[in-house]
């Protein structure tokens, strides 16, 4: 087996673990496992992304031993990218609160951020396959353009499913409290024609026997 192979089967196998270990639906209903759920998804991904940074150092590093200069830009605004990702993944956004603290979240929900959280889990693999074919092109000194290039459209689409994982977590958190107000200073009801018939009528005999 050789290394690149070897490599492969150990980010697969890593990732692997990492999906299984994935909060499920149960962690985000129960308010003391939310916050430890939202943490350990956060900081895996991280790890995951920290990780697959490195390996695109290795692989400028390899560029600048080979001569190839030219392609070194485009490689380093890859693994930028990847560092603004693991920065972002890092802390909860301070909107996050309303989230942790409710006391109960909708299941349709809930569903949304489970789904993103899969879907962030199954970016991972593919942004590591594209690296380690990457670094095997650079090695081989194949052409590696459209492999770089479509390294960068996932590394795009895993920063829209966080923009997305986020925007259903602040949803979620304004969404409760919301419900409950909603319930709690319910409106009077309004009259009905008919009262309001009835109450003319009244008027009319009250005229009349004047």
């Amino acid at each position: 087996m050789d290394d690149f192979t070897k490599r492969a089967k150990e980010g697969m196998g890593s990732v692997e673990k990492f999906v299984s270990n994935l909060p499920v639906i149960r962690d985000y209903q129960n308010k003391e496992l939310r916050r430890e759920a939202d943490r350990r998804l956060r900081e895996t991904t991280a790890r995951h992304l920290e990780a697959a940074r490195k390996r695109l150092v290795l692989s400028e590093r390899t560029l600048l031993r080979k001569g190839k200069l030219s392609s070194l830009p485009v490689v380093d605004i890859a693994a930028t990218r990847l560092q603004i990702l693991v920065d972002r993944v890092k802390t909860a956004p301070a909107g996050y609160a309303g989230f942790f603290s409710a006391e109960k979240i909708r299941e349709p929900e809930l569903e949304k951020i489970h789904k993103f959280d899969k879907g962030i889990a199954v970016s991972i693999p593919e942004i590591n396959e594209k690296i380690d074919a990457l670094n095997h092109a650079i090695e081989a000194g194949d052409d590696f353009a459209e492999i770089l290039r479509s390294l960068l459209v996932d590394l795009q689409d895993l920063g829209d499913r966080m923009d997305m994982r986020k925007d259903a977590i602040l949803a979620a958190g304004a969404e409760t409290p919301a419900l409950a107000e909603t319930s709690e200073t319910a409106e009077p009801e309004s009259e009905t024609p008919e009262a309001s018939a009835s109450d003319g009528t009244s008027s009319e005999k009250n005229d009349s026997s004047n």
